[in-house]
């Protein structure tokens, strides 16, 4: 295995190396809710739409490209400027009233993105891969409105993908999304930290 691991190591392309560092630090900028986070993002989404295709991963290519629009709108949402008196986008909790919405989409996103790839034929694992992809639309949404449950979906995503690289050996993108893992627990820690000691939550 650790031959295998820098095997493919020394066969990382550059867009490899490209995706894996916007993608980390991308992330570690958004657990300090920094706006650079966003144009980081997009060229990590670009970089894995080409990587996903490789690795026949369809549903994994589409949620990236949707990424990049997602992020788009994070960038807005994030840089607007709040009107006098009013504070900056702050870290909330998910409304109750989203959650029912969520679920559905979730449900109706795996079954329907599920059946239409494995009706191709060619995607790998498609109900988990669909089920992982629909998790990752609801987390990037949460992200772009600093909700604190965007972590927990991305624990979720992260750890699906990580084991459907292992099953590709694709180690290094086990590695990486191992550390988004880890990233997105800090995130959740830090920013429910932060939330717990606004003067909204006391």
């Amino acid at each position: 295995m650790l031959d295998t691991f820098l095997e493919q190591l020394a066969l990382t392309t550059w867009v490899e190396w490209l995706g894996m560092v916007t993608g980390i630090v991308g992330v570690w900028l958004s657990i300090k809710e920094k706006l650079a986070a966003w144009p980081l993002f997009i060229v990590c989404y670009a970089s894995y739409v080409y990587i996903s295709y490789q690795f026949g991963l369809k549903a994994f290519m589409g949620m990236n490209i949707i990424f990049i629009g997602i992020s788009i709108y994070g960038w807005t949402k994030w840089s607007q400027t709040p009107a006098e008196g009013t504070p900056e986008l702050p870290v909330s909790k998910t409304q109750s009233k989203h959650w029912a919405i969520v679920t559905g989409f979730i449900c109706a996103g795996t079954l329907g993105i599920g059946w239409l790839l494995q009706s191709t034929g060619e995607a790998n694992l498609p109900y988990l891969d669909a089920f992982a992809t629909c998790c990752g639309f609801v987390a990037q949404w949460m992200l772009s409105r600093k909700h604190l449950e965007t972590w927990l979906f991305w624990i979720m995503t992260d750890m699906i993908y990580v084991s459907l690289f292992a099953i590709g050996a694709s180690w290094p993108s086990v590695i990486l999304f191992t550390t988004f893992i880890a990233l997105a627990i800090k995130g959740y820690i830090d920013w429910r930290r932060q939330l717990a000691s606004s003067p909204a939550a006391s």
